[in-house]
């Protein structure tokens, strides 16, 4: 990014400026001078990730092994305390000081002349070093938030979002974009990347992390889809507000009805803006109702038009409405009881069971999906190719020769399977009950299994075929267990995660 164009999003009240090219790039050497990176802040806070330095007490801080140029960017941007204006400048040199103030990255204090601040969060992550809101004021005063305020890159719902990303080859548009990240992300690899948010604030920041770190994306302000409307995409990523509400306080946060106000025009507008074998991603809260669970309510959300939209969910938690209603009236309600107990009658109206948090996966295909979305239980390892895994499977099951397929194939049962044996002591003596079978890769499921299938599914490892291994074993199981039936089983395991089988799909 050489020429830098004229910011789009310039409110009055912004603490941060787009500046020129040089100004930028000379910016940009010094944080890479300081090792102002995620390796060498996290190693100086004692914590294993980014997102854990928010909640580590700052006097903690080993700032031993650093430099003079890496400590004072610690405590100036990420800490956000006031330091020397003079030492600063004989660290970074007079023109490089001055890049810092004519990006508004720097001011001086207003308590001392000869100190400086910094306005905003300055923090690296995922490989950039992003500019979101501060959460406290800059000068030691009240702190009073924008209603629009710039949703930080170091949350844990954000980088869960980042670590399910693809790496599209296309074009990519990042919903409620927030400080940009998510399109930051994406352009490694995208041929375009496009950060859209409702908030004009979040559009500057995001255009202005961009030229911080010389990406190119594009940044628009707009609800939801308005700023790309007649425009598709390959992948969709969103990390939208969840937080159900009785009221809209705040932009970023608040969900607005359940939580899923949000939520849901932006699966109803997917059918719309994502290309045929285009993916949407989106971290949330969402809620089983008494209707159906998350998963089957996204699905009727993407309507007749989305009938070709194949949905996975990945539940990282289960929340009770009485956790989810006690967190917010902790976080966000300043214990209000009042409120907290309208919310939970407003719930309660909504026909609330209980709230998933997770990852949602929805893959555009070339014919109406007919079976109905996947619920697993993700675990923290889980990842884009995890999920693109399962689409693939349940694309092959989707072949009218599949079972002609699946008898030759040879899968084999994972590393590291746990199995239980659910044996009976009955009148004294043991007898078989069923075996439950436990694995856990990228996702957590159990199976229930009766005892004799245990032989049968033990010779599956990858040399013989599912044919072969039936008519061997045939002989000891029921009468009615058919070859079919066993097909049909083998390939629940697969897709749950117990056997693994090689395919070009994958």
């Amino acid at each position: 990014m050489s020429a830098l164009p004229p910011s789009n999003h310039s409110p009055d009240d912004l603490p941060i400026r787009i500046g020129t090219a040089q100004e930028f790039a000379q910016v940009r050497a010094f944080f890479c001078d300081a090792q102002f990176d995620e390796r060498t802040v996290c190693a100086a806070f004692n914590v294993g990730s980014v997102a854990d330095i928010r909640s580590q007490r700052y006097n903690e801080i080993d700032y031993r092994p650093a430099s003079s140029a890496n400590h004072a960017a610690i405590e100036l941007f990420l800490r956000g305390r006031t330091i020397s204006r003079t030492d600063f400048q004989k660290i970074s040199r007079d023109s490089v000081f001055a890049a810092f103030c004519a990006l508004g990255l720097v001011r001086g204090a207003r308590r001392s002349e000869m100190e400086i601040v910094c306005p905003v969060w300055l923090y690296p992550v995922d490989g950039f070093v992003i500019a979101s809101d501060r959460r406290d004021d800059a000068d030691g005063g009240e702190y009073c938030p924008p209603a629009d305020s710039v949703f930080p890159a170091l949350d844990t719902g954000t980088l869960k979002l980042l670590s399910l990303l693809p790496n599209p080859d296309g074009d990519a548009l990042d919903l409620c974009g927030g400080c940009g990240i998510g399109a930051l992300h994406l352009s490694r690899t995208a041929r375009t990347a496009v950060s859209a948010d409702i908030a004009e604030r979040s559009a500057h920041f995001a255009e202005f992390n961009a030229h911080l770190n010389g990406m190119d994306i594009e940044s628009a302000a707009g609800d939801l889809y308005a700023p790309v409307l007649g425009r598709q995409f390959d992948l969709i990523a969103a990390h939208p507000p969840w937080v159900p509400s009785i009221d809209d306080a705040i932009v970023f946060r608040d969900g607005g009805d359940g939580g899923e106000t949000i939520i849901r025009r932006i699966i109803e507008g997917i059918p719309l803006h994502l290309r045929r074998g285009g993916t949407a991603v989106m971290v949330s809260l969402g809620r089983d109702t008494s209707e159906a669970g998350f998963e089957s309510r996204v699905r009727r959300w993407l309507g007749e038009r989305g009938s070709d939209c194949d949905v996975i969910l990945g539940v990282e938690r289960l929340m009770s409405i009485e956790d989810v209603v006690g967190s917010i009236r902790r976080l966000h309600l300043k214990d209000d009881q009042g409120r907290a107990d309208r919310l939970l009658t407003d719930l309660r109206r909504l026909g609330t069971e209980k709230f998933v948090y997770g990852g949602l996966f929805i893959r555009r295909t070339d014919a109406p999906i007919v079976e109905p979305p996947l619920r697993l239980r993700m675990l923290s390892r889980a990842r884009a190719s995890d999920f693109d895994r399962l689409f693939a499977w349940r694309g092959r099951r989707r072949f009218s020769t599949f079972a002609d397929w699946m008898k030759s194939a040879k899968p084999r049962l994972v590393p590291h399977l746990e199995i239980n044996d659910g044996q009976l002591v009955e009148y004294g003596a043991l007898l078989p009950g069923q075996i439950v079978l436990r694995a856990e890769q990228a996702f957590s499921a159990a199976l229930k299994l009766e005892s004799w299938l245990i032989p049968m599914i033990g010779s599956l490892d990858g040399d013989r075929t599912v044919e072969m291994v039936f008519a061997g074993r045939s002989n000891q199981s029921p009468a009615n267990f058919t070859l079919t039936a066993f097909i049909d089983l083998a390939a629940l395991m697969v897709e749950l995660g117990f056997l693994e089988l090689d395919f070009p799909a994958f």
